[in-house]
Parts: C-alpha cells; sequence; structure tokens
C-alpha cells in the first residue's frame, strides 16, 4: 500500500513541477517567438495543446516505467513465492525424514538395548568365559577367563599385554600365527589352542575361538570370542597319541612310530653318507610260555624282556616292540659289521639270566636278524624285510643266535617271492591236484579211508610236495582259497565214489592254522557238505596239536561246532607239539594220529616204544581212536598192533596215488565185493590194489 502511494506521489509531484515550470517560463518562451501581439494570440492555443502533450508523455512515460516495474516485480514475486513454496515442501518433507530417522533411531536404540540385555544375560548365564579385544585401545576385557585360572580380577591389567605374559612362550607364535590368518581373511574365524598358566603356577591348555569386526579400510577394531579349559581332553587326547605310537604294554615305541624314525635316520644317512643298522629280534620259544603259563606271565615276560634290551640302548638308537614277541633295534652311524655282531652278542648274553616270575624261572634265548644300510637295502621296506628274513634263518637255524643278512639268504627271498607270486596263479591255472593215501585197518588189512594230500603240478618243476610251498602259501594268505579248493575236490571225488561203487570211505582232509581260524568253520564244512551230498559221519578234519593249542577256548569251541554236523575230528602229527595230556581231555576229538618220528624208532629203540605203547595205551582209555602214520617196515605194523593201534598209513601199504589211481583200484574191488557195497569198511586186500596200479 504504502508502494502504491509513493508511486501516487511521484506523479504528481512530477506534474506540479513540470506545470509550475510550465506557467513560469512557457510565456516567456512564446512571446520569444511571437513578437507582434496577433501572433502571440494564434499561437497561444498551440502553447496549450502542447502542454497537454507533453503532460501526456510525461505521464504516459512515467505510467508505462511504473508498470514494467510492477509486472517485473510481479515476476519477482511469483518467482520468489515458488520458491518458497518448493523450500516449503522441501522442509516438510525433511521434516517426515528426519521424524522417520528419529522413528528409526528411536527403534536402534530400543534393539541396541534388547541387546545390550541379551549379551548381558549371555555372559551371566554362560558357562565359557568371554573375552573381548579392542585394537584401537589396546584393551582386553576378560568375563570369568581369570576365574577359571583362579585370579582374582585385579591380579592383572586388562590388556593384552599382560594376557601374553601369562602364556607358555613357545605358544605365542601360534597365537599370532592364528590371529594373523583370521585377519588377514583367510580364515573365518580365529581359533588357537594354547598353554597358559593359572595361580598355582600350572600350565592349563584353553582353546580360543573369536571373530573380529573390521573398519572400511580393513583395519580391525575390535575381536570377540570365549575361552574354554580343554586341558582333560588335551590329556586324553595325548594318551590316545601315545596309545597309536607307543605300545601299551612295554611303553615302547610302537612299529608305526618306529617306521617314522626309519625313515627320516634313512634320510639323514643319505645326505651324510653314513651306515645304519637294523636288528630283528624274537623271542624264542614264547608261544610255548604265553600258551602253557597263561597271558599274565607271557606279558611279565615281554616287559622285563624289553627291561634288558633297553639297557642295551645308547643316545639316539631306537627300540620298539613291532608285536607280539618281536622287537626291531635302530642302531644310526654305525662304523663296520663288527660293531652290529658285538651288539648282537650283547643282547644274547642279556638274555641268559632267567626271568624270575613270581617263584618261577624261564630260560629264554633270543634269535636275531640283522640288516645294514647301505649294503643290504636303501629303503625302508627292504631293509626291514631283510632283517626279518635274517631272523627267520637264525630261528631255523636252532634259535638264540644271530644272523646277517646275506647273499643267500637273498636267493631264498627270491625264491619265496616267485614261488608266492606263481601261487596266485595256480588256482586259476588250475595247477593243483589232490592225491590219496589209503588208511589201512590194522585187524583186516583193508581200506576204510583215504587221506587227501595236495600236491602242485608246478609247469616247470613238475609235481611238488607241500614241502616246498605250504608254509609260503599260509604266510601270504593263498592257503584260504587253496584250502577251499581241497575241501571241495575232495568232497566232489568221494560224491563220485559212492555214486559209482556204491560204498562209504572216510576222507580225511587237513586243515591249516589259518583255515582253523575261520569264525564260520563249521557252516563252511556244512555248506560244502550239504552243496556235494557228502554224509558228515564220511568226513574226517585234521588239525595240529599246535593249531589246537595256540587258543584253547577257540579250539574247544570250534571243534565242538564242527563234531555236532557228525563229522569226525583227528589230531595230527601227535607227540611233536606240547603233548599235554589236559588238552586231549578237553578236546572233542575221535582220532588220535601218532607222528612218523615216533614211528621211525620203532623195532630199534626201546624208548620210543614204550612212548608209542603209553600213547596207544592213553588213547584207547580216553576212547579216541589211533592210527599210525609212516609205517614202512613190516617190523613197525607188528609192534603197533600188539600195543593196540587201530590203523596205519604208510609206504608199506601204499604211497599217495592219484584220484584215478585210487579209483582203478577201489574198482577193482568193487566188482569183487559187490554185495558188500553198504558195508562202511571196503574190502580192498592188499595184493590186488598193487596189481592194479601197476
Amino acid at each position: 500500500m504504502q508502494k502504491d502511494q509513493r508511486i501516487i506521489l511521484k506523479i504528481v509531484g512530477a506534474y506540479v513541477i513540470i506545470s509550475s515550470l510550465w506557467i513560469l517560463f512557457s510565456d516567456q518562451a512564446l512571446s520569444l517567438l511571437a513578437k507582434d501581439m496577433d501572433r502571440y494570440r494564434q499561437m497561444q492555443p498551440y502553447k496549450d495543446w502542447l502542454f497537454i502533450l507533453l503532460t501526456t508523455l510525461l505521464l504516459f512515460g512515467i505510467i508505462r516505467y511504473q508498470t514494467k516495474k510492477l509486472k517485473s516485480s510481479g515476476k519477482q514475486l511469483l518467482s520468489h513465492y515458488e520458491e518458497l513454496e518448493a523450500t516449503y515442501e522441501a522442509v516438510v518433507a525433511m521434516d517426515e525424514e528426519m521424524k522417520e530417522q528419529y522413528e528409526a533411531l528411536e527403534h536402534k536404540l530400543d534393539q541396541l538395548q534388547e541387546a545390550k540385555e541379551k549379551y548381558q544375560l549371555i555372559v551371566e548365564g554362560c558357562t565359557d568365559n568371554i573375552w573381548d579385544q579392542d585394537f584401537r585401545t589396546g584393551r582386553m576385557v576378560f568375563h570369568r577367563t581369570k576365574e577359571m585360572l583362579g585370579y582374582k580380577n585385579n591380579e592383572w591389567e586388562d590388556t593384552e599385554d599382560s594376557f601374553g605374559s601369562l602364556v607358555h612362550p613357545k605358544d605365542l607364535p601360534k597365537i599370532e600365527k592364528a590371529k594373523e590368518a583370521h585377519l588377514s581373511g583367510q580364515e573365518p574365524h580365529y581359533q588357537c589352542e594354547f598353554r597358559i598358566k593359572n595361580s598355582d603356577g600350572d600350565y592349563r591348555w584353553i582353546q580360543s575361538r573369536g571373530k573380529a569386526v573390521l573398519d572400511d579400510q580393513s583395519k580391525p577394531l575390535r575381536m570377540s570370542g570365549s575361552h574354554i579349559d580343554v586341558t582333560e581332553q588335551k590329556h586324553l587326547m595325548m594318551e590316545i597319541q601315545g596309545m597309536a605310537y607307543y605300545d601299551a604294554l612295554t611303553e615302547l615305541p610302537n612299529r608305526t612310530l618306529f617306521y617314522d624314525h626309519l625313515e627320516k635316520s634313512l634320510n639323514a644317512h643319505r645326505k651324510s653318507q653314513r651306515k645304519l643298522g637294523l636288528l630283528s629280534i624274537d623271542l624264542d620259544d614264547f608261544k610255548r610260555i604265553n600258551d602253557t603259563r597263561g597271558h599274565q606271565t607271557g606279558d611279565e615276560i615281554l616287559r622285563q624282556g624289553s627291561e634288558r634290551l633297553s639297557q642295551l640302548m645308547k643316545d639316539g638308537e631306537i627300540l620298539a616292540r613291532s608285536g607280539g614277541d618281536e622287537f626291531l633295534i635302530l642302531k644310526p652311524g654305525i662304523s663296520s659289521r663288527q660293531e652290529m655282531e658285538v651288539f648282537a652278542q650283547k643282547i644274547l648274553n642279556q638274555f641268559i639270566p632267567p626271568f624270575r616270575i613270581g617263584s618261577s624261572e624261564f630260560f629264554m634265548g633270543t634269535s636275531i636278524g640283522a640288516a645294514m644300510y647301505p649294503e643290504d637295502g636303501e629303503d625302508r621296506g627292504t631293509l626291514i624285510q631283510y632283517a626279518d628274513a635274517a631272523m627267520n634263518e637264525a630261528k631255523a637255524q636252532g634259535k638264540n643266535n644271530y644272523r646277517f643278512f646275506d647273499q643267500a639268504i637273498q636267493e631264498r627271498v627270491n625264491t619265496w617271492m616267485e614261488t608266492e607270486k606263481n601261487l596266485r596263479h595256480a588256482l586259476q591255472r588250475d595247477e593243483f591236484v589232490l592225491y590219496y593215501q589209503p588208511v589201512m585197518q590194522a585187524d583186516t588189512q583193508l581200506i576204510f579211508g583215504a587221506e587227501a594230500l595236495i600236491r602242485w603240478d608246478h609247469p616247470e618243476k613238475g609235481i611238488l610236495s607241500p614241502v616246498f610251498f605250504m608254509d609260503i602259501a599260509e604266510e601270504s594268505g593263498q592257503i584260504i582259497p587253496i584250502g577251499e579248493w581241497v575241501m571241495q575236490t575232495a568232497l566232489s571225488d568221494y560224491a563220485e565214489w559212492a555214486e559209482t561203487f556204491g560204498f562209504s570211505l572216510t576222507i580225511s582232509v587237513n586243515l591249516s592254522p589259518v583255515q582253523f581260524k575261520r569264525p564260520d568253520l563249521a557252516e563252511w564244512i556244512d555248506r560244502i557238505l550239504q552243496q556235494y551230498g557228502v554224509p558228515p559221519e564220511n568226513l574226517q578234519i585234521e588239525i595240529t596239536e599246535t593249531a589246537a593249542m595256540e587258543n584253547l577256548q577257540h579250539s574247544i569251541e570250534t571243534l565242538g561246532k564242527v563234531k555236532n554236523l557228525g563229522v569226525k575230528v583227528a589230531l595230527d602229527d601227535f607227540g611233536t607239539g606240547y603233548s599235554s595230556l589236559n588238552y586231549l581231555r578237553v578236546l572233542p576229538l575221535d582220532v588220535l594220529k601218532i607222528d612218523k618220528s615216533f614211528i621211525d624208532h620203532l623195532g630199534k629203540d626201546s624208548k620210543e616204544a614204550a612212548i608209542v605203547k603209553q600213547i596207544i595205551t592213553l588213547a584207547r582209555e580216553l576212547e579216541l581212536k589211533v592210527i599210525a602214520e609212516g609205517v614202512e617196515l613190516k617190523e613197525q605194523k607188528e609192534l603197533l598192533q600188539q600195543f593196540g593201534c587201530e590203523a596205519f598209513r604208510g609206504y608199506l601199504f601204499y604211497k599217495p596215488m592219484p584220484e584215478h589211481a585210487l579209483r582203478k583200484c577201489l574198482e577193482r574191488e568193487h566188482r569183487k565185493t559187490e554185495r558188500q557195497r553198504d558195508r562202511k569198511a571196503v574190502p580192498v586186500p592188499l595184493s590186488s590194489c598193487q596189481k592194479s596200479l601197476k
């Protein structure tokens, strides 16, 4: 309003000024232009119109100027209004945003408070020991860790340095390495196990876990985690590790740890070009004492034996129990073979004094095999194999001595390996054959059975007796498939004889100690009997004294199951093993077979005759049938008949023969005894069978 008044006043003021100036000076100007009065009067109206024109132009200019100015001001005002309106809208939007941010802030504050309360509850309720480390301040806060270690809260400062001063010095690098791996992103979590000293001065094992928070530049801000006391678990793991690498009975390193040391020692000796010695030691007759006197006595002998060997050890030498009654000794840096011989003799001397256990004394020697690096072998497997081979050679030569690996043993090892390789193909190539040796009834001189004897029809060496390959078959595990083949072939042959001739024989099959350990032995035998339709009473299995006594309880249970099938059980080679009267009483036996070594001296040695007579008498008292093996002379047969022996097997009657030869013998006699096919014992006169074999 005031602005409009100012504009009006400006216009009125301008008009007054112009009008005043016009009144004052227009007449004078007109008088100057018109000299006479008429002229003056004529021009007077023009003067008035000129005044009107000038004032009109002046007013027009002023009004126009003000109008433009008003328009400009209006535009500016509109622009300012629009800006103001936009600003207002922005302010309104900002206000709403601030309200939302305020509400979000309030929500986050609530969440933070809730998280704080939860954290407090977790920390107070958790049995673990929580820790928090601020990398910016260096402060490290602990919850219950101090209490766990027996410290008061103020006994050490809440800093990493104070905490590190209690950590075992050897574990500090491990902690730093674990932290660096996590902070650099290599590991998703920090985790480390270390030892820390408690208030009593002892070290406890701590498992520490945590996770770090990083800033935008990947620099650590803080890290939090937990401490758990794992001392008991660690000790248990150490015990388990000790069980894995140390023998529980003797506390010596076991085979695994010894092999590891041997490998490392070989690597060191290759670089230094020094010699190394390896000894394989076996306690002679340990198995006999362990089986007859019990495992407690055997364990004590092993403990005392390991102590005697330990007394000979020097720094750098390693003694280990490799298993059973065998030990290994590693002697690094030896100078010569003579040094090894002297050491081996010391071992033998160490076992001269008897082992005293309670009130009993036991004398025991050792068989020692030795191999040297680099003369005998340059790798772990070869040295161990050769040392074991030399030890077996020492045992075979009478025990209680030592042997060094040499070329002769090398040749035997090569032969063993070649035989083992060929054995693996012999079954596939159908190279095994069964021979049969008839068993004669003593009173009638008739065949009542036959023993199946395996032979190897070697493509280069011809027919081989089991003595050339049976030990290798047992050690290599080939005896299992070979034994199955023998049982199946023998029962298959028997089934053909029974079908062809219509009479029954007793077929005897030997079981190796490895086969006898089968947990399903009875089931396996029953399955094959049913497969070939052979009556159980016509099968007789034979086991040795050694196999029967290896685990007496197992033997009683297993043979009991076999006998329950109706199968006969014979104890083979009686007199060559333990010859214990106790096991004759408890084992479920049907037949006792006297070994050939006793029969050989009959008629020559009265003591042998007395022993054989007593064996036969004892067997008859125990209601066991007696079969004498290896009868080759007529005098032997006559003495055995006098002593009451019921059956014979030997060259005096028949040599082992192929199946087709035995079939011919049985076929010839079958034609003569066709009416006797239902009898259990087939009368086969000796002379007629021998003629049929010619």
